[in-house]
């Protein structure tokens, strides 16, 4: 085992597991509201408490993993004054780019680092060791840290600057939260219309389908070279979405995300796009002046 002392803030489910397998490579030290986590902790894996008055001058990383921003902030208030000027901080909470630069304004007096190390698993993964961190900040204070996050998560992907992993944890959020929507309304759906939803599975996640085109062809290919040409134009597309609106409302399914998303193919329609494959509703957030790819 490293002599390279450690502390985790924050042991909810996540925190926990995380605890738990630094402590298997580093002396580490918990702290959390809930002193019966702290205990669990202390029994479970041979964690020391942290309490509030502690010397906190041999830790040389600290993790964060903690319910909200605030949390954080309140946590590194406290602690940066007594930390060492070689510590780093790995944020590892699901926070935005602007949280992490809350917490760099608080560390900077102190000439301390952060990273963000996003976590994108849920706790069954992370138990598993199949979790994987989202990283963004400078690559010598990620390097500083590295063996520590490489003991929570093997798989790791760097996105850039700081806040550019917190980002990607919650784009991916994002994403997943609608989709998740998007697929209970398909359900519904077919289940209204008689439709075997097991077949529907197995029809929504083939590669060449639903769920995957959208991303590895109209996004990967067709957004981001900025190809427009040939393909499934937006007028149809337009129509198919059209259509699906009426099922819905033949079948009296309600829809929230399914029938949002087809006021963009109007939008689209109407500036002009629609002999353009679908993937041009791109084009609308580029008009508003928020592209979807960086001008190359």
């Amino acid at each position: 085992m490293s002599s390279k002392q450690v502390a985790v803030y924050g042991l909810g489910n996540m925190g926990f597991l995380i605890a738990e397998r630094v402590a298997k490579h580093f002396p580490t030290k918990v702290a959390d509201l809930d002193t019966t986590r702290v205990q669990l902790a202390c029994d479970g894996f041979a964690a020391q408490p942290l309490n509030e008055t502690e010397d906190l001058s041999q830790l040389k990383v600290v993790v964060l993993c903690l319910p909200s921003p605030a949390a954080s902030e309140h946590v590194l208030k406290q602690i940066a004054p007594r930390l060492p000027s070689d510590a780093v901080i790995v944020e590892t909470s699901t926070v935005n780019p602007d949280d992490i630069k809350a917490s760099q304004k608080i560390l900077a007096p102190f000439g301390l680092p952060l990273v963000d190390a996003s976590i994108l698993a849920g706790v069954s993964q992370m138990k598993a060791g199949s979790a994987t961190l989202l990283l963004g900040g400078d690559e010598a204070d990620i390097a500083s840290a590295q063996d520590v996050l490489d003991a929570i998560a093997e798989k790791q992907i760097y996105f850039g600057p700081s806040g550019a992993g917190a980002a990607a944890k919650v784009i991916n959020n994002a994403v997943a939260h609608a989709v998740m929507v998007v697929v209970a309304e398909a359900g519904s759906l077919a289940t209204a219309a008689g439709v075997s939803c097991d077949k529907l599975i197995s029809l929504l996640a083939d590669p060449q389908m639903g769920l995957h085109r959208p991303l590895t062809h109209r996004y990967a290919e067709r957004i981001v070279n900025g190809d427009y040409a040939g393909g499934m134009p937006l007028d149809a597309a337009r129509k198919d979405s059209t259509l699906a609106l009426e099922l819905a409302q033949s079948l009296g399914v309600p829809l929230f995300a399914i029938q949002g998303s087809h006021t963009i193919y109007e939008i689209a329609s109407a500036a002009g796009y629609g002999r353009d494959d679908y993937a041009a509703i791109a084009k609308v957030w580029a008009d508003w002046g928020k592209p979807a790819v960086p001008a190359k």
